[in-house]
């Protein structure tokens, strides 16, 4: 049987058997709303077939009851289930369904833009969306929710006029229906139940943010003020920032703030104010501007007459004991000092280890707003600085901060150890870990933006005595692949690089240390070899850098999604160049050798010192020295130096001694370089980074002396007679050329020595 929708006119099959049953329903598949059963006509006829005429009247009974089921139903409007109209009437529902207009976004398309106008909300009817909102002092933006088919976002706009608050942009395709800002305000006009729904919503919007930010609102004129508090800020920062500090108590300092997102306000305070926690409280721009126009003067006024009726008493006792009768006036530094030591006695009796109730009660400070804004500022610093490593070790009596900054650990920050269970649980809530479990590791993922730029994180957490370490590796997607020609700046070396990599088939190891910039060279090769009649596969562990045309896999050890099994998927995907992020097994090593042996160019990196230990390398892992050297195209040593900074480096003879170290003569006259510092480089005297090469290509004589295992010692003596650049010979052109220094390149020349 078929019936007919009202709204749409769709025909909707009934299965008769399931009449009488009182919980069978249907919906239109066009507009997915109840269908009444009592509106049913025949597809082919059109007459209308009422079933009770062949059924029993108890079955028709059944069969009215659930037509007016059905009917009710059929009266409940979708609009209905969203909370701004959820008080409305059908009829009034019907009318706003009028006035919407269908759009549709393609993935990746912003909906609506923060700071946009307020113009029309939106209702999902298909696909998803993410609602991001910037940081407005760190830039960074964060994903706050994920919306889906059945949702509406925008109504808030609507209410308040004010620009939008926060920036949606499609995951998929989309299809809304908007309802524009005219539209709505004629609904308005028209329904006075809609005004009541747009109080309410208002109402308990208003209400959950102040729950939510769990910062107070004071009204100065109501308070009573310590003058010697007030004095703990110049009046310079007070007026630039417009707070107030009101009170200093247990090591805490209630500042009120018009603008409590203001970190760079914050960060000053701290600067005068050191190891003391502050708590911000809300107060208006008009209550500001009445307080510095009258009271705060008043307080000042008094606090000068105070300190100099009691400097006139003690000037006058110590003329009588023969000192000057004018001392200095204490000054806000000894204020701060006093209580700051007062205010530090407490903690310092507090030594003993937490209890579990208490490392409980902490755990809901991860979404108070200081600690939000405290891991924000770390992670906005940490990408602004270019650190590839953001390091937060407890220690006894606080938390360490640590970057690393061109490969060296930088101390950024000291925080309180108050503060180190809300940020490790904020940190480990923004990668989806378990905030309960501290007793073993675990490893996660976050993304966010910082102007426009993407950005991943790679969590790392172990506990340790005091508590646990987190460690998140930076991996900006934003990154260009620099190209070869970037990389190697020695002529001859990059000539012979790129002669490696525009051979057919082989394979081509790159080794170093970790951290070494492995990934990036490789990646930069790929480069020069992507063209549109090229098919290259790549297998990792971390996807790091982003080039069209590439066929990129993820390695999962977890679901046994190792680099052997993609490798061989790979052999079936007609490859031309395979990439595979590093060589650590005895089957990966077979594979790829047996890959670069059937015609495929492969890249790969191996963990070793220099190029010629590559061969051991493979050897221990049970790779067979025939098929090695069959295979090898060449090797190619990697080492990162920090670059010495253009702006402050200068020049300096060096002595016989390092000369000799380096195989130079001491009798000619060599110029090196050195860092001084300088405000370009933050007083390093470094910045950025440059990598030292040593290449070893393969010929007929070193395939023999691979093939028959020769020593990694024979290797490199035969290599170098051939006339194969070694990291030395790379570290000590950079050294003459102004790139690096002395203290730079002697790892990896020791590394050769």
């Amino acid at each position: 049987m078929v019936v007919f929708c009202k709204r749409c006119g769709t025909p909707v099959k009934l299965e008769n058997a399931r009449l009488t049953d009182p919980a069978y329903g249907v919906k239109c598949q066009q507009c997915q709303r109840p269908v009444a059963i009592e509106t049913m006509r025949l597809g082919s006829g059109g007459a209308a077939h009422r079933p009770e005429a062949t059924a029993s009247p108890a079955d028709a009974a059944a069969v009215h009851a659930a037509e007016g089921r059905a009917q009710a139903l059929d009266r409940n409007h979708y609009l209905q289930k969203i909370r701004l109209f959820s008080g409305l009437p059908f009829e009034e529902c019907l009318l706003i369904e009028s006035r919407l207009r269908p759009r549709e976004f393609a993935p990746q398309q912003t909906i609506v833009k923060e700071g946009g106008p307020a113009d029309a909300m939106f209702f999902i009817n298909s696909g998803a969306v993410e609602v991001r909102k910037k940081d407005p002092n760190t830039g960074i933006d964060f994903l706050l929710t994920e919306l889906k088919a059945g949702s509406c976002f925008g109504e808030m706009a609507l209410l308040t006029g004010k620009p939008r608050a926060a920036s949606v942009v499609a995951v998929e395709p989309t299809s809304c229906s908007v309802l524009e800002q005219s539209a709505f305000d004629e609904v308005l006009l028209t329904s006075s139940k809609l005004g009541l729904a747009m109080s309410r919503v208002l109402a308990e919007r208003l209400d959950e943010a102040d729950q939510q930010t769990g910062i107070d609102y004071i009204n100065l004129a109501k308070l009573q003020f310590d003058p010697r508090v007030m004095k703990l800020l110049p009046p310079q920062m007070i007026e630039k920032h417009r707070v107030l500090p009101l009170a200093f108590s247990h090591n805490r300092l209630t500042l009120a703030m018009v603008n409590p997102n203001n970190i760079v306000a914050l960060d000053d305070v701290r600067g005068v104010i050191r190891g003391v926690m502050i708590e911000p409280v809300v107060t208006s721009e008009d209550d500001f501007r009445r307080f510095m126009t009258s009271t705060y003067a008043d307080l000042l006024r008094q606090e000068e007459e105070m300190q100099e009726h009691g400097q006139a008493s003690a000037a006058a006792v110590k003329t009588v004991e023969g000192e000057s009768p004018f001392p200095k006036r204490e000054s806000p530094e000894s204020i701060i000092e006093s209580l700051q030591s007062e205010a530090r006695r407490p903690l310092e009796v507090e030594e003993e280890p937490p209890s579990p109730e208490s490392v409980t009660d902490l755990s809901p400070s991860a979404t108070d707003a200081p600690i939000v804004r405290i891991a924000n500022s770390i992670l906005a610093l940490a990408i602004k600085k270019g650190a590839s490593d953001i390091h937060l070790e407890p220690q006894e009596k606080d938390l360490a901060v640590r970057f690393r900054i061109d490969g060296s650990l930088y101390v950024v920050e000291v925080l309180p150890k108050k503060v180190q269970m809300g940020l490790i649980s904020r940190l480990k809530l923004l990668a989806k870990l378990d905030t309960a479990e501290k007793r073993l590791p675990q490893d996660g993922r976050l993304s966010l933006r910082l102007e426009e730029r993407p950005i991943d994180l790679v969590v790392s957490t172990i506990p340790s005595k005091w508590g646990e370490k987190i460690c998140l590796h930076v991996l900006d997607k934003s990154n260009t692949v620099p190209g070869l020609d970037n990389l190697i700046l020695h002529p001859d070396v990059l000539k012979q690089v790129r002669e490696m990599i525009a051979q057919p088939s082989g394979i081509i190891y790159v080794t170093g240390p970790a951290g070494s910039g492995k990934t990036t060279f490789l990646y930069s090769a790929l480069a020069e070899l992507n063209n549109p009649d090229v098919n290259i596969s790549t297998a990792e562990y971390s996807l790091e850098y982003d080039l069209p045309r590439i066929n990129q896999v993820q390695a999962h050890k977890e679901i046994g999604l190792s680099f052997a099994r993609i490798l061989r998927a790979f052999l079936r995907q007609d490859p031309d160049i395979i990439l595979v992020g590093e060589i650590s097994d005895k089957e990966t090593a077979r594979v790829a050798v047996e890959a670069a042996l059937t015609g495929h160019l492969v890249l790969t990196t191996l963990h070793t010192d220099n190029a010629a230990g590559a061969f051991a390398r493979l050897g221990e892992m049970g790779v067979e020295p025939f098929l090695v050297s069959n295979s090898t195209i060449g090797v190619i040593a990697q080492h990162l130096t920090r670059r010495l900074c253009e702006a402050c480096k200068e020049t300096y003879a060096p002595d016989d001694i390092s000369l000799k170290y380096l195989g130079l003569d001491p009798s000619k006259q060599f110029t090196f370089y050195r860092h001084r510092g300088c405000d370009k480089c933050s007083g390093t005297g470094y910045r950025g980074r440059v990598a030292a090469y040593g290449v070893l290509r393969m010929n007929a004589e070193l395939r023999r002396l691979v093939a028959s295992g020769g020593s990694s010692d024979a290797i490199s003596a035969l290599a170098i007679k051939n006339g194969a650049k070694t990291l030395k010979d790379y570290a000590v052109w950079l050294l003459q050329n102004g790139w690096t220094s002395m203290e730079e390149i002697l790892p990896a020349v020791s590394v050769i020595e």
